[in-house]
């Protein structure tokens, strides 16, 4: 069966500006965390129980620290 497969990958970087860094804070809590919540109830695995079965509806996020050489905090999941 044919689908849609989305999968996005974004490091978006400290913000000089206080008020950039709540913007972008406040667009994830209100906006793109509930969205992915909404759609991610319609997501099933690919191939579920068979020997190539694809983990398609883990929604994780974290705080990264490479930039800087220190470690990520854990993830969380959405």
């Amino acid at each position: 069966m044919s689908g849609t497969r989305i999968q996005l990958d974004l490091f978006i970087p400290k913000q000089k500006s206080d008020t950039d860094n709540a913007i972008i804070s406040a667009l994830f809590a209100q906006q793109l965390f509930p969205a992915i919540k909404k759609i991610k109830v319609y997501a099933t695995k690919i191939n579920e129980g068979k020997a190539n079965e694809e983990m398609t509806i883990r929604t994780v996020w974290h705080k990264c620290y490479h930039d800087e050489g220190k470690s990520c905090e854990p993830e969380q999941e959405i």
